[in-house]
């Protein structure tokens, strides 16, 4: 595990670079360096679209195996897995791109950490990259873009999900408020491309 974090950090160090070399700037180059990264894992989020949608064909069947083995959980499983295997969906598809950018996250967290990559008085607009917004405006449009993004996904029936719809952006802002100013830029730039993308995939359609 610490070979893959140390080859991440390495990787997104040298994204780093390069797109200092070609900016001037550690924040511009951090926000070229996430648009690389979202081609990179285009791939995936369309996969996870997909993945989404194919749940969401499946809801009112899914529903009806839950009604029908209520009393029995073994055979509601069972049937789960087979209704899932015959349409060839994977109920695990739609976090596989949350569950890589965690790592990329990390990873860049130690770069920003590390002097010989980023120096600790590098700055973008009112921030030093190393330390946090002092004025929380990063975490607060990290909550709205969080917003928007569910959204523009859609709303739910189910009233847990419409609270989670209200409930993360806040999680969002209380979670990020203390991250590192370089960090805060990855992640809202990282959110409105993903805004993006999830417009243009609901544009284009299958």
């Amino acid at each position: 595990m610490s070979y893959i974090y140390g080859l991440l950090k390495a990787v997104i160090s040298a994204l780093l670079n390069t797109m200092h070399h070609l900016t001037g700037n550690f924040g511009v180059a951090i926000i070229l360096a996430t648009i690389v990264i979202k081609i990179v894992l285009l791939p995936l989020t369309l996969k996870q679209d997909k993945s989404m949608k194919s749940m969401k064909k499946l809801q009112p069947e899914l529903d009806k195996i839950k009604k029908q083995y209520k009393d029995d959980p073994q055979t509601m499983n069972q049937k789960t897995m087979e209704l899932y295997k015959e349409h060839k969906v994977n109920p695990a598809g739609g976090c596989l791109p949350l569950l890589i950018q965690l790592p990329i996250l990390w990873a860049l967290f130690g770069v920003l950490r590390d002097p010989n990559t980023v120096p600790p008085a590098s700055t973008f607009l009112w921030m030093k990259l190393v330390n946090p917004d002092p004025y929380y405006i990063l975490p607060v449009l990290n909550g709205v873009v969080s917003f928007l993004q569910q959204k523009l996904m859609g709303s739910s029936n189910n009233p847990q999900m419409k609270n989670m719809m209200y409930i993360f952006p806040v999680m969002m802002i209380f979670i990020s408020y203390k991250m590192p100013a370089g960090l805060q830029i990855y992640w809202l730039a990282s959110s409105v491309a993903s805004v993006v993308q999830q417009y243009l995939i609901m544009k284009k359609g299958d």
